[in-house]
């Protein structure tokens, strides 16, 4: 399928991003077809050469403009004049000192969605502290259910805070351009990364509410209110530091699978494992039969024995047994690119399937690798 195939054909993106957070959320536009250029200062060509900024910049063009300067200005008004979407994760007040703030765009481009992703909201008496994923993460309640019940708290290892709150606000960014195609308008979209983490512990709240109290740590057990069991890691061969496999019965019926799965069926005339509350119960006993059938076999062995007999269970795998996988690559949620610098690089690409746009993953661009080209096509010159 060509280009025109694509959900978000011919639309442009004016990417005044950074790091993680802002970035995160026009990769997915890029991913599903939209022109995303992304707009960078010269001489700022390190940060392209680290790869957690090239890992998010996949499928954009780049160029360059000197936003402090007069003349990068003027180009950047007239570009955003051409937008259909800006995006800026700035720190706050500094895109209005730009001169780009949004009273300023949406005056010059009544039909632009101006979004805005900052750690703290506009209107919080925290808006000009700095933040980061783990701050969000922190701030927002992630951290005090992060790890095990009598140690410290820890941040999420996933980029709840920058990549949640990307993947967030382009989804507010699509139906602001939906809203746009019924009334002509655009309109501000904003974002913070901690107000975001807040809303992504919806259902931790269940403690507070229920019992008014704090939501414990369970470390690789769920934060149910009642206790249940088997449900947590368990060790397998050969041992190492991932050598583990997560396992959840939620229910009497796994229970019985899982017995049967194990070859321990005794497990099922014991009346202390005869109820999920009574095995939550004695969730130790339950725990040291369910390792000693684990330490017989690898992770992926006992996934395999447990999932097709119906049991969750999911092997921990480490990001390299992740990137190597050959059925997500064969799927295309790793896609291989070739780089002129780097050479052939797998990168993560876009999770979601639809039928008629298939994504578009494509080489991250080097710095201003097409601001004569963004130029030409958006202004009919060069500069």
């Amino acid at each position: 399928m060509g280009e025109s195939g694509r959900a978000l054909d011919g639309v442009r993106v004016l990417d005044l991003t950074h790091q993680v957070a802002g970035p995160s959320a026009t990769l997915a536009l890029a991913f599903l077809g939209a022109e995303v250029v992304k707009v960078i200062a010269p001489g700022s060509r390190d940060s392209f050469d680290a790869i957690p900024f090239y890992l998010n910049n996949a499928s954009k063009k780049s160029i360059e403009l000197d936003l402090k300067a007069p003349d990068g200005l003027r180009t950047a008004l007239r570009l955003a004049e051409r937008a259909d979407i800006f995006v800026e994760n700035f720190s706050p007040g500094v895109i209005d000192r730009l001169g780009l703030g949004w009273e300023v765009l949406s005056a010059l481009n009544p039909r632009l969605i101006y979004a805005q992703v900052k750690g703290f909201a506009e209107d919080s008496p925290y808006r000009d502290f700095p933040c980061f994923d783990p701050i969000a993460q922190g701030f927002s309640g992630g951290s005090s259910i992060t790890g095990e019940p009598d140690a410290l708290p820890m941040k999420p290892g996933p980029d709840v805070g920058d990549t949640g709150t990307g993947m967030v606000l382009a989804g507010a960014i699509l139906a602001a351009l939906y809203q746009r195609e019924k009334d002509g308008l655009g309109q501000r979209v904003q974002i913070a990364m901690t107000d975001q983490v807040a809303t992504f512990m919806r259902i931790h709240y269940g403690w507070p509410i229920e019992r008014g109290m704090d939501t414990p740590r369970f470390g690789n057990r769920p934060p149910f209110l009642v206790t249940t069991a088997p449900s947590d890691i368990y060790p397998c061969p050969p041992f190492g530091p991932s050598d583990y496999v997560h396992i959840h019965c939620g229910s009497d019926r796994q229970w019985e699978r899982m017995a049967k799965a194990m070859g321990r069926e005794d497990l099922l005339g014991d009346p202390r494992f005869a109820t999920m509350a009574s095995r939550g119960e004695h969730k130790a006993a339950v725990d040291e039969a369910v390792r000693a059938w684990t330490a017989t076999l690898d992770k992926m062995t006992v996934m395999r024995v447990l999932g097709g007999a119906g049991v969750p269970a999911g092997a921990l795998r480490t990001t390299t047994e992740v990137l190597n996988d050959a059925d997500l690559r064969d799927r295309g949620i790793f896609v291989t690119v070739d780089d002129p610098v780097r050479g052939t690089v797998t990168i993560p690409g876009w999770p979601v399937r639809m039928s008629r746009s298939p994504a578009r993953v494509a080489t991250p661009p080097r710095p201003g690798e097409h601001t004569a080209e963004v130029l030409r096509e958006w202004l009919g010159s060069d500069g």
